[in-house]
């Protein structure tokens, strides 16, 4: 009996023992710290998440769902522009609005949405209904918040992954704090957008990179380099069918495949070979948008053109029959790139973290550190991110932000810079230098401290009402086609296909008349909201303003409207189809 007190007691003491200094301790620190990044995760999107935003957000939102239900890259939001391009390589001029092919995204994100999607399918869940005062479906709030919020968190442990491998634990452990008290990470993965997954692919395979070419230099065994560096391949090639601007990381990781291998020790076979094998995992793809567009890229280089001075907004999707030359083409892409920088350059380059973190790194490159892996990979963040912020200039706002995926390599930077001054400081007392720490992470994370502050985020109307939209959308069957200003929205929240509103309404009767019936117009604040005399009056929305204000042309074949929302909003179809709920709609005209 005796024995048994003495191994209980020396059970429980090793318990005891584990706790305090051992294994579990560190469960407990790593379970306090899971817990920490949980409620932040929840906190940020309590407070900033109302909604899908963007118009691009809802655009990969409804791919994602028709691949989980038919299986293919097709569209419920068809713009006259890729009609054109259908048309131009289809027998007979078949615009294919029924199948749309989507010919602007690029396919990975929206893979990854579907199978989220088919999980609830298979629970017997329909993530797709709206529920009665939501203004979001539960699809947002249960599939495309989590998976950006899993890349989020799966790339803050590449950042202590990479920092630990390439400096030390500390600035690892320091530096993923950091990155997911970011701002600029939870507003990425909030969005809808791409963004997240795109920056844990390209901080995987910069990451993967590194393993295999320090486990080659040391001689290590082959399957421990060779591995890691298809990893690298295989995670670039994903971050490229993430968002096709990801391409930019490519050159910046054979740079330093390249510098690490040595020029004359197969470093150039090296970088050739990771080059080749990239190429052939993507060009599946390309080679699916050559054969439907005659373009390896789709309609996805065509979107440079939007928003310059002979395309505002996006005019240039909404033309039917769109006519450019190259030295047009040329001088409206120079004026967008220098106009895009020089509105945006306060919020681009310094705005990253505060500012803080990015003048450190910045400093880095006047700086030589003793390990060549750190100076090596360095110089190849340079010229992915010059690279990106090039091609960027050229696209829209969420291209730009692309720029956050190097976010996790100038923590990791900045804060090694950063270690490197308080050394040379030699303060000697502990705690000035704790404090020093501590006043770096303060100021890196204040700009999430003021965002998740009162006031928080409002639901996104004007435009986007969910409620309003998906009542509009239901007035048609499945197999019904809409017209409308905002057709990503009432492709995501009414699952209808819709086409853009034309550039002008000659182009909706060639529609109408020759590619596909029109059962019903959606005109919301997007058109209403414009500047009267310069837009609708005078400008290139004139055609119509008799219909906005609904004195629709007497050939106009969509005869009957209601106002919706206070007159905010306006529909018009063939017949009347709003009648049993007319009060709802906010009456007949």
């Amino acid at each position: 009996m005796a024995q048994d007190n003495r191994s209980f007691e020396s059970t429980l003491h090793d318990i005891v023992y584990s706790i305090d200094t051992g294994t579990g301790l560190k469960i407990i620190r790593v379970t306090l710290y899971v817990l920490f990044l949980l409620i932040i995760v929840m906190l940020y999107t309590a407070t900033q998440f109302r909604g899908l935003t963007s118009a691009e957000s809802m655009d990969y939102a409804q791919l994602g769902r028709n691949i989980s239900l038919n299986g293919g890259m097709v569209t419920k939001c068809v713009r006259p522009a890729s009609m054109w391009k259908m048309a131009s390589r289809n027998p007979g001029e078949n615009a294919q609005i029924g199948n749309h092919p989507d010919l602007y995204h690029a396919p990975a994100y929206p893979m990854v949405l579907s199978a989220g999607f088919k999980l609830f399918e298979l629970m017997g869940i329909d993530p797709f209904i709206l529920g009665e005062g939501a203004t979001s479906l539960p699809a947002e709030q249960w599939v495309i918040m989590p998976v950006n919020h899993l890349f989020s968190i799966l790339t803050g442990w590449l950042v202590f992954a990479l920092g630990k491998r390439l400096f030390s634990r500390e600035i690892g452990f320091l530096g993923m704090t950091i990155y997911y008290l970011s701002d600029l990470v939870w507003k990425d993965s909030i969005s809808g957008l791409n963004i997240s997954m795109a920056c844990f692919f390209v901080a995987a395979s910069f990451y993967t990179m590194v393993v295999s070419t320090l486990n080659r230099r040391d001689r290590k065994s082959l399957f421990s380099w060779v591995f890691p560096f298809v990893l690298s391949v295989i995670f670039s090639a994903i971050a490229i069918l993430t968002r096709y601007i990801a391409i930019a990381a490519v050159p910046g990781i054979v740079l330093y495949a390249w510098l690490m291998g040595g020029r004359f020790r197969g470093g150039t076979r090296f970088a050739l070979v990771f080059i080749v094998l990239s190429l052939l995992m993507v060009s599946p793809w390309l080679y699916r948008n050559y054969k439907v567009s005659g373009n390896p890229l789709g309609m996805a280089a065509h979107t440079a053109l939007a928003e310059t001075a002979r395309y505002p907004d996006n005019s240039f999707d909404r033309q039917l029959h769109p006519e450019f030359t190259a030295s047009e083409v040329s001088a409206q892409l120079k004026t967008k790139w220098v106009l895009n920088y020089s509105d945006r350059y306060d919020s681009v380059i310094p705005g990253l973290g505060g500012g803080i973190l990015m003048g450190l790194f910045i400093t880095t490159f006047f700086y030589r550190f003793v390990r060549p892996q750190v100076n090596y990979l360095r110089w190849g963040l340079a010229l992915s991110l010059l690279l990106m912020i090039f091609i960027a200039g050229f696209f829209a706002e969420s291209s730009i932000n692309m720029i956050h995926v190097f976010w996790p390599f100038i923590v990791l930077y900045g804060l090694a810079f950063f270690y490197i001054l308080i050394d040379r400081l030699d303060l000697g007392v502990r705690i000035y230098i704790i404090g020093l720490k501590c006043l770096i992470v303060v100021l890196s994370i204040l700009p999430l401290l003021l965002t998740i502050a009162p006031p928080h985020a409002t639901p996104p109307y004007p435009p986007y009402y969910p409620p309003i939209i998906s009542q509009v959308s239901g007035m048609l069957n499945e197999r019904e086609v809409m017209c409308t200003d905002m057709p990503w929205a009432t492709a995501w929240y009414g699952d209808r296909v819709s086409i853009l509103l034309p550039k002008d309404i000659d182009a909706f009767y060639e529609i109408n008349d020759y590619k596909q019936y029109i059962s019903g117009m959606y005109i919301t604040t997007i058109t209403k909201n414009k500047p009267f005399v310069k837009q609708l009056l005078d400008g290139p929305e004139k055609s119509w303003l008799p219909v906005i204000s609904g004195r629709t042309p007497p050939d106009f074949p969509l005869k009957q409207g209601v106002s919706l929302n206070r007159q905010d909003q306006l529909f018009l179809s063939d017949r009347n189809r709003w009648s049993s709920g007319e009060d709802a709609a906010g009456g007949q005209q």
